[in-house]
Parts: C-alpha cells; structure tokens; sequence
C-alpha cells in the first residue's frame, strides 16, 4: 500500500499555484541586468581659423567670442599652447565660448593683430555676441586654472549685465566682475545708475561709500581725475571707516606716487597710520610711504626710521618680511647720503 502511494506521488503532474495567464497575454520575462549607459564624452572647443567665422557664431548662439592670436615660432605661445590650450579641463570649459585662432606673424591674423596695438603674441581677447571688447590679455597666461578663471570673469560679467528685468544686485555682481577685466572702467556707468537709486532698492551691504570707492578703482588708470574725485567722496561718507576711507586713502597714495606728487603721497601714508593702526593694512602703509621717501623723495633716511619703526610695532605683520628686504637695499644707499 505504502509503496503505491509513494509511486503515485512521483508520476503526478506537478501543479502550479500561479495564477493562469489570460489567453492573449504575454508572459512575463525574467529580469536581466543591463549595464549602465556610458555618459557622452564631454564637449570641448572647436576652434574656428576664421575670424568672421567665429563672430557669426557668437552672435547667433549668445556666446562670448575668444580670440586668440598666436605666432607659432614665438617660445610663448608655444608654452601657452602646450601648458594652457591644450590643457583638458580648459577645452571643456572653452566649449562654450566661439572661439578662434589667428595666427598674429602672417595671413589676414597679421593685420587684425597689428589693429590690436600689442606688440607680440600671444593676445588673448574678449567680444560680447555683439563685438564689444570686454577684457584682453597679452602674454602667455599660465598655469591653465589662472586663465580659466580670468575668462570666467567675462562670463559672469556677462551673465549678470543682462538679468532682465534691470535688477540692482544683479547689476552690482556685473560689476564686481568687470572690475577685473581689462576694461574696468566700463563699469563706471553701471556705478553711476546704482547710485541713482533709493538705498532701500540697493543690495544689503552695498552704500554710496562702498560705490564711490569702487568707481575710484575703476577709474583709477584711466581717468585719475576722477578717480580722485571719487575716493575724496569716501573720505567724505566714512570718515571714520578702516575698511573703505582706509582704501581710499591707500588708493589715493598709490596714484599721487604714481603722479610723482610724492609730498602727498607720504602725507596719506602717514595719515593711514596714525588714523587707522589696527587696520589690516597698515604694513602696506608703512610700505609705500618708505617706498615713496627712498624713491620719490630720495631721503634714504627717512625711509629707514619707517621701516624700523614698523618693524618694531608690529613684528608678527605679514609684511616684516618685505620691509626687511626693502631695509637691506636702503641701508647701504643712506650710509651714502642723500643721492641727487
């Protein structure tokens, strides 16, 4: 008996507790692993030999135009080439821009270089879509990351110009950007608007004194006159202010040396020391007023007691290092006396 059963069970159809597949219907297939997408290579630039080439395309794309002339004989455009160009992070980046080579010893690149006033490649420049120079930079840039970031400044420059509608922090990113490019007193106009406008329309943080001082900076080679005028006006509304009257009135000192007004210059110096000692600057006051006595004023001396004397007031300042230097180039000079 025992045995028939057990022989009943073994040749007994098997039976599925599945549910029965509806007549017409797919079955269902067993899942299979598949293998993750490679991502797409990542764009990097294409560089056109034509300049009109490369302005057609930066102005039907929106895109910034870069031109770069380079003078393949020339060790610094090699270097560049080889250190920066072909750098790959700096493709990818490039890959938004139009962007062109012309070549600045022969061909139609010749003549466009000679326009430019540079004296030898390479010439690194800078359009809006619409042609306007926004920046440019003459020589080699190295390492890559520098020239990269010089260029993502005309991006965010760009970027921020043109948020529309007219927005005052938008307009104000634009130009904190400019001011670091070659044509930053361009940004003077932009100054001007914001400080048109009610305080309360202004961004947090950003005053009248604040705007004057960086439409000084922006004027500052360009127009000295005004730049003056508008570090003056800083003085004027934060008297009191290490960190904007103490800037002007360093600016200020810069220019008059510059100027060969050397008399002021050190007067600012000095004013700068003894207004503001605990300002994180004032090592770079003490600086230039020596700097302004040995070389302006040609008094050896007085330049040295500047010098000791910072570097008895503040021995632990980032700036006793290159006031030491500076000292060990004055010293023999005073032992001579005064030079004509």
């Amino acid at each position: 008996m025992l045995l028939s059963v057990l022989s009943q069970l073994q040749t007994a159809p098997a039976t599925s507790t599945a549910p029965a597949t509806r007549p017409g219907a797919v079955e269902s297939q067993p899942a299979t692993a598949t293998a993750p997408a490679e991502p797409p290579p990542p764009k990097v630039v294409r560089w056109h030999g034509e300049y009109d080439q490369a302005a057609e395309e930066a102005r039907k794309a929106g895109r910034l135009l870069l031109v770069i002339y380079y003078d393949p004989d020339a060790p610094a455009s090699q270097t560049f080439e080889e250190m920066t160009l072909s750098d790959r992070q700096t493709r990818e980046f490039l890959a938004g821009f139009a962007a062109v080579k012309l070549n600045a010893a022969k061909g139609p690149g010749e003549k466009r270089f000679a326009q430019t006033g540079a004296k030898e490649a390479p010439l690194t420049q800078v359009f809006s879509p619409d042609g306007e120079l926004l920046d440019w930079r003459p020589g080699c840039m190295i390492p890559a990351a520098a020239f990269r970031e010089r260029l993502a400044s005309s991006l965010e420059y760009w970027k921020a110009a043109n948020v529309k509608p007219f927005d005052p922090a938008a307009r104000w990113r634009a130009v904190q950007a400019r001011l670091k490019l070659a044509t930053c007193q361009e940004a003077v106009p932009e100054i001007d608007k914001l400080l048109k406008l009610p305080a309360k329309k202004l961004p947090k943080d950003v005053t009248p004194a604040l705007m004057h001082l960086t439409r000084g900076e922006a004027l500052l080679l360009a127009d000295p006159k005004r730049a003056e005028q508008s570090l003056q006006k800083v003085r004027e509304l934060a008297a009191a202010d290490a960190e904007l009257a103490g800037q002007a009135i360093l600016l200020l000192a810069d220019m008059c040396f510059r100027a060969e007004r050397c008399t002021q210059a050190r007067d600012l110096c000095a004013e700068y020391i003894s207004s503001f000692p605990k300002a994180a600057d004032v090592g770079r006051a003490y600086y230039t007023k020596a700097m302004v006595e040995f070389r302006g004023l040609k008094d050896a001396a007085a330049a040295g007691r500047t010098l000791k004397e910072f570097i008895e007031k503040y021995p632990d300042d980032r700036g006793v290092v290159e006031a030491k230097d500076l000292l060990d180039i004055i010293e023999p000079a005073e032992k001579k006396g005064p030079r004509k």
